[in-house]
């Protein structure tokens, strides 16, 4: 069987330097994406399998495998080179579609190998015999969430027997041009993290790097329609993910008194034909530094940060290991550090996406979050209908009275974006 080896690229090699420092048993929990899809098509069993197969041979992340050399270089390879081959190795099997919800707990928490095995597994739902749903568990590494719809159209189509137009790329061909074509694009998003961390504020005197603050979280439902969100961004003429990014540098202008801030943003990446339909896992942090005195419209700030956020993005995709030498040097060896900073991810549905809803009344729930690593403050917003934020934090300068300060100054800034106001709970 052919075998030949390949560079990573580097999104799957950012990953993979995740899954590295992560123990075994909470890998599950950041590296694999589980998926439900519904059946459109009157099929059997065995059709679902044999669009899976197809699914995988048209997409090479889905049949790769990963090494290091005896030099540390990272490897891809793929592992698999046809239909049968696919189905024979990987994990698959039948539950009826009233077990969805015990089948998901057992498989999503199972590791994937990605060294020797098929990077997902399926399982297909039925009722009386007849398909209704697969459950779809795919490593990180193969696949992130913009290449997961990209996935849910293919499986369909191929499922409905329909002709499709060659993939938009293979992870393959990228990282070739990665370490060769497009180095360039690398050394130029290096320049641009070390200026921005060289640029971004310290850390506090008084704030040790040894300390150990407690774990906060926070979840909020705006009750804000995801539509009146887009309709404010453009009436902005910006992007409904600044408006996010405006309202996060805002409301820790305000409630922390501080006018530098800087923003780590998960960079879907995936901004050119060349890589916008390429399903593999491109996402990246890509860091960008905030600091306005505060007497700008929040208009005018929106405007300020589209610009800063788009050249944050620009550089997106960077070496992590160059990453993580920078993040080593500017957190932790310079004298004093560089503040940790604080890290979001906007995942918003595009205008359109789903109906218009009403406005809800808003609320905010505080609990201790059930992860207890990654960023010392990460923001997420998630946007279908309506938008919801969550935020775990773990930094000496939030404690709960700042967090709920922080909660309440960004619902208020998001109302205010999509032209809305308050309304009772």
């Amino acid at each position: 069987m052919d075998t030949t080896t390949y560079p990573m690229t580097i999104g799957q090699l950012s990953v993979y330097r995740d899954v590295e420092r992560l123990p075994q048993e909470q890998s599950w929990e950041a590296n694999l994406q589980p998926l439900v899809w519904d059946i459109r098509t009157e099929c059997t069993v065995e059709d679902v399998w044999q669009a899976l197969a197809a699914l995988a041979m048209r997409h090479e992340s889905l049949r790769t495998n990963y090494a290091i050399d005896d030099s540390g270089a990272p490897l891809q390879f793929l592992c698999a080179h046809d239909a049968e081959e696919i189905l024979k190795r990987v994990d698959h099997g039948v539950a009826d579609v009233c077990e969805l919800s015990e089948t998901m707990a057992a498989k999503y928490q199972e590791p994937l190998d990605i060294y020797h095995g098929i990077p997902w597994r399926a399982w297909v739902l039925t009722e009386d015999g007849v398909p209704k749903q697969v459950l779809y568990i795919v490593h990180h590494m193969a696949a992130d969430g913009a290449a997961s719809l990209i996935m849910q159209d293919d499986f369909h189509a191929l499922l409905a027997g329909q002709e499709l137009p060659p993939p938009g790329g293979q992870p393959i061909t990228m990282a070739l041009d990665q370490q060769g074509a497009g180095a360039h694009r690398l050394r130029a998003a290096e320049r641009y993290w070390r200026r921005t961390l060289d640029a971004a504020p310290r850390r506090d005197a008084d704030s040790s790097a040894d300390s150990s603050p407690v774990m906060l979280g926070a979840t909020l439902t705006t009750g804000i329609p995801l539509e009146r969100l887009h309709a404010g961004a453009a009436a902005l003429d910006v992007t409904a993910a600044t408006v996010v990014t405006a309202a996060l540098y805002r409301s820790l202008r305000t409630v922390l008194g501080r006018s530098a801030v800087l923003i780590l943003a998960i960079s879907a990446n995936r901004f050119d034909s060349s890589t916008a339909g390429v399903v593999t896992s491109l996402n990246q942090w890509a860091p960008f530094l905030l600091d306005f005195d505060g007497t700008e419209s929040f208009a005018e700030l929106a405007g300020k940060v589209h610009g800063k956020s788009l050249n944050g993005l620009k550089n997106g995709i960077c070496d992590p290991d160059a990453v993580m030498r920078m993040r080593e040097e500017f957190f932790e060896k310079a004298d004093p550090p560089v503040d940790p900073g604080f890290n979001m991810n906007a995942i918003l549905a595009p205008p359109g996406f789903a109906p218009a809803v009403e406005q809800q009344p808003a609320g905010v729930e505080f609990a201790t979050p059930a992860r207890a690593f990654g960023p010392g403050f990460y923001l997420i917003v998630r946007g279908i209908q309506t938008v919801d934020a969550v935020v775990r934090c773990s930094r000496p300068d939030v404690d709960q009275a700042r967090l709920a300060a922080f909660m309440d100054e960004l619902q208020a800034t998001l109302l205010q974006a999509a032209g809305l106001e308050p309304l009772p709970a």
